[in-house]
């Protein structure tokens, strides 16, 4: 899985933020610009992280503008993508959070968790 965040904090992803991420050829881009690029460029997906707080439009705007690029030809929706993406979702229901409580695998990695 392929996977382009974008991001405008730049204490996010360990640092990189949008001047990371949204830069081509030196000059900052959109978000859709980003996307497409990064999609052309063979990602699966593209993250807008931190963008639907505080009545932000950052989403809505990437949404509609990768629907019109798609529609315009500037980047092909892969086959193999949506299986990669597909694959990532779960087969099964999800348990309840009782069960979940119950459940020595998750309590083990919530051991884990507050470890590091």
């Amino acid at each position: 899985m392929r996977v382009l965040f974008l991001t405008d904090s730049l204490s996010d992803l360990d640092g990189v933020g949008r001047y990371a991420m949204r830069l081509i050829e030196g000059l900052e881009v959109s978000y859709t610009d980003a996307g497409v690029a990064a999609l052309n460029a063979g990602c699966d997906m593209v993250l807008l992280c931190n963008q639907s707080l505080y009545a932000s439009t950052a989403v809505d705007e990437l949404l509609e503008g990768l629907s019109e690029s798609l529609l315009k030809g500037r980047w092909d929706a892969s086959e193999e993508s949506e299986h990669r993406r597909l694959a990532l979702l779960p087969s099964a229901t999800a348990p309840t959070w009782d069960a979940l409580m119950r459940d020595p695998g998750y309590m083990h990695c919530l051991d884990l968790a507050s470890t590091l």
